[in-house]
């Protein structure tokens, strides 16, 4: 299976290209790893890593009150 994607890339970097093709490929390959970054980001984020019941702590002093909770 390495063989093969070695044979691919091989392939790809004898082929000729001009410097707009060139930066087409470059240009989609960057989004292309921007998105799965992302996308995966966006999975870390939108799992629960907290539980989603919150603690009350009861203290004396500034934001002690029930106001704004």
């Amino acid at each position: 299976m390495v063989h093969q994607y070695k044979n691919q890339v091989d392939n790809l970097m004898q082929r000729e290209v001009s410097r707009g093709d060139f930066l087409k490929f470059v240009g989609v390959a960057l989004l292309g790893i921007t998105g799965v970054v992302g996308f995966f980001k966006n999975l870390h984020d939108a799992s629960p890593s907290q539980p989603s019941g919150k603690k009350h702590t009861s203290g004396a002093g500034y934001g002690s009150s029930a106001y704004g909770r």
